[in-house]
């Protein structure tokens, strides 16, 4: 499958928890190159070997090397002159091996090999795991190891991924998609539990739960006027209306993204408060799509954000980490509507694309900060460009939501008595 490896591991480390976890490697390669899991005294070792449209989970017992499975397809191997993150993941309790490239998650996965697949009884599964326990136990670190065929090909970018650590570890293995959709933990039921189709607020990444806390209450109605005037009715007119605040603002933005973004690759970035250093841009937004506008691929700088819908309803498109194409088709999609909360940290839903694929506008309130441990802050949404190109966007403001807020009201307010003349 490829060629003469080195002799010597070009990195090596031990393993976050004892024969277990996820290993992604953000890595450049024009050769064929192999990851191996192995003990520090022992002769025994599991490798995924990856060549070009090639990968292979093999072993090592007793100085004896075997293939377990393989894939030949497409796009299964190492991109040649592109960084890319390559993921391995190492089940100790289930004794289950994937790899993938990009996000880890179903969609991205490009092998997978289970020990006790074939094991029919308990007893079939219990010498399986009696064979292979020097691998795949709780007793030993473990390492893990990277070698390869030829040297590492440098990458002088200046992309996200290029600044991003050359190895990251994820202390457990990946078994399954997370759900986007967020539900406050007190409303959990026993059938929530069991069915997985909310991320509750006490498992969210501490960042995120933080933002969830800040934001679950808001209300794009609130306060109410006392003329009974919504400010719901008063953007949809500003939207709508030619010369008003809102769709002026929106003809000035054609061509944001490009000469060759299309006036819908438009929508409106209302800020809330002030920048605290801790997120790409002011941490509060309220976004505004009018209808059947959306956004270009891109990515949050690997920042945190919760996202609540408080008007209409937004499509979102997710997409892999390496994504070059504007026409890319998703690896999955969904729609968000008026109360439903979404999430992104850095290893999920990280990159997307929101599109009001409705009749009517949509207002969304997104909220973004960066972990505890990030020492970069990438202070730039990428995304991709028309010309299939990665470019920076510095996330800005259009409007202050207060500003915003009395001018579009006013406009509603002025208007109110040719409204109520042209809906006899």
């Amino acid at each position: 499958m490829a060629g003469k490896f080195n002799d010597k591991p070009t990195w090596s480390k031990p393993m976050p928890v004892h024969g277990q976890g996820i290993f992604t490697f953000n890595i450049t390669r024009n050769n064929a190159f192999m990851i191996k899991i192995t003990k520090a005294s022992a002769t025994d070792d599991i490798r995924l070997t990856v060549g070009l449209d090639s990968a292979e989970f093999g072993i090592t017992q007793n100085g004896q090397y075997s293939k377990l499975d393989g894939t030949t397809e497409t796009g299964s191997g190492y991109d040649a002159d592109k960084k890319i993150s390559y993921w391995f993941s190492y089940n100790r309790d289930s004794l289950v091996l994937k790899y993938g490239k990009g996000y880890t998650m179903e969609e991205t996965t490009e092998l997978v090999y289970d020990f006790l697949a074939g094991a029919k009884t308990s007893k079939e599964q219990e010498a399986i795991r009696e064979k292979y326990h020097g691998l795949f136990n709780a007793e030993d670190v473990g390492l893990v190891q990277l070698f390869d065929t030829a040297k590492p090909t440098a990458n002088a970018g200046s992309d996200l991924i290029d600044i991003e650590k050359s190895v990251s570890f994820r202390k457990n293995p990946f078994i399954c998609n997370l759900s986007p959709f967020v539900l406050d933990s007190k409303q959990a039921t026993l059938f929530t539990l069991d069915n997985g189709n909310y991320m509750l607020t006490g498992s969210l990444p501490p960042a995120c739960k933080e933002l969830y806390d800040n934001i679950c209450n808001t209300d794009l109605n609130w306060p109410p006027e006392v003329d009974d005037v919504l400010l719901s009715d008063a953007i949809r007119f500003s939207i709508e209306t030619k010369g008003c605040l809102l769709y002026n603002k929106l003809q000035e933005k054609t061509g944001e993204f490009g000469p060759d973004s299309g006036a819908e690759e438009t929508y409106l970035r209302v800020t809330l408060g002030h920048s605290l250093g801790n997120s790409p841009g002011i941490p509060y937004v309220l976004e505004i799509w009018p209808a059947k506008h959306y956004s270009p691929i891109h990515n949050h700088g690997n920042a945190n954000a919760v996202i609540k819908v408080l008007f209409g309803q937004i499509n979102v498109s997710l997409y892999n980490k390496q994504t070059m194409d504007p026409k890319a088709k998703p690896e999955k999609s969904f729609n968000a509507t008026k109360g439903d909360v979404t999430w992104i940290s850095r290893d999920w839903f990280q990159t997307h694309k929101l599109w009001n694929n409705t009749d009517d506008y949509c207002a969304t309130i997104q909220c973004y900060n960066f972990d505890a441990g990030d020492t970069t802050h990438w202070p730039y949404f990428d995304y991709v460009s028309e010309n299939s190109t990665i470019e920076e966007f510095l996330p800005d403001s259009d409007f202050t939501f207060q500003d915003m807020r009395r001018k579009v009201l006013e406009e509603y307010r002025n208007n109110a008595g040719r409204l109520n003349q042209s809906q006899k």
